[in-house]
């Protein structure tokens, strides 16, 4: 079935536009050429001292020192370290939701909801140092978790809103159980993942995971 959806961006297109990435959404009409540049030394930045220790133990100044930016210039894109490190892997994750779930047909759903979770599984697994140690309960301050849940549910109340999707929901109470019930259901799935070893199997997860769905959900 041919879905008209993209393939997505690869991982090195992914960090080659870290600014478009990290800027996107209603922020990013509101960025000259050099904010954008600022956000996207900022954005690397932060992603490496993110791999290196947990996002809490960054300081601004360190953050601001490996970026090479004035410290009081950190303020201008987010509360915190731990608030930039939100922006960036949010923007990533939306710049995937963007180039594979918007104006889905029924027919495409399962394949549009396929190439989705794998983009975001191979990204998840390049940041993998981020991710689990942002995912464990020692993490929490770093708000990866709670991220990761309103992207997720984020994706399924766009799936439902543009008729890509129907759920078995009797009132709008029920329809948002059941988006939190999927969304957080697969990101404990993917937390444990991140604990195996690599090279990681992101086939074998999206095999499993559509087993762990519900029948109504569309799948391959």
């Amino acid at each position: 079935m041919k879905t008209g959806r993209p393939k997505g961006p690869q991982p090195d297109a992914l960090r080659a536009n870290t600014v478009a990435v990290a800027a996107a959404g209603p922020e990013r009409t509101r960025l000259d050429p050099r904010q954008e540049k600022t956000l996207a030394r900022l954005g690397s930045a932060v992603l490496a001292l993110a791999a290196e220790r947990p996002i809490t133990d960054v300081t601004v100044s360190g953050l601001a020192a490996a970026a090479g930016v004035h410290r009081s210039t950190v303020y201008e894109y987010a509360a915190s370290p731990a608030a930039l490190l939100q922006r960036v892997l949010r923007a990533q994750l939306d710049e995937l939701r963007a180039a594979y779930l918007l104006d889905v047909a029924p027919d495409d759903a399962a394949a549009a909801i396929t190439g989705v979770t794998r983009a975001v599984l191979q990204h998840m697994d390049e940041h993998d140092a981020v991710y689990r140690r942002g995912l464990r309960a020692e993490g929490a301050e770093a708000g990866l978790h709670a991220m990761l849940s309103d992207h997720f549910q984020g994706s399924i109340e766009l799936l439902i809103d543009q008729h890509s999707v129907s759920v078995p929901a009797a009132d709008e109470l029920e329809r948002r159980e059941i988006e939190r019930y999927l969304a957080d259901g697969i990101i404990g799935a993917i937390e444990v993942w991140l604990t195996r070893t690599g090279p990681r199997d992101v086939e074998a997860l999206l095999a499993l995971l559509e087993r762990l769905t519900p029948s109504w959900w569309p799948s391959r």
